[in-house]
């Protein structure tokens, strides 16, 4: 996820923003939420990475409510501002990592 949101993402989404004439707080804004989500999806990595060799119930569930979080916001606006669910596809993997994260809790309960 974060090869694509880095190397996919950053110049599809953040080379426009920083190109246009906006205000140097929306750019700078708007590319701290960019960095922002770039930590969140390498934090939840290591977490993921770290729950293969110990459980946590706790650190598991916190991942994906993120994760779900990430998903509804996708869909809501997906839904709001294009009356579709593609426009935005990135909702599909906030789905399906955690519901693989919540199969394996289940398996290993």
């Amino acid at each position: 996820m974060i090869g694509v949101h880095l190397f996919a993402g950053t110049p599809e989404i953040m080379g426009p923003i920083l190109q246009v004439n906006l205000h140097p707080v929306i750019k700078a804004t708007a590319m701290v939420i960019w960095h922002l989500a770039t930590l969140l999806l390498a934090l939840m990595t290591f977490g993921i990475a770290y729950l293969t060799k110990s459980r946590n119930a706790a650190l598991s569930l916190f991942i994906i409510l993120i994760q779900l979080s990430f998903a509804g916001l996708f869909l809501w606006y997906n839904i709001t501002l294009f009356s579709g669910l593609f426009a935005l596809p990135q909702w599909t993997i906030f789905l399906i990592v955690p519901a693989l994260m919540g199969y394996a809790q289940l398996k290993d309960a």
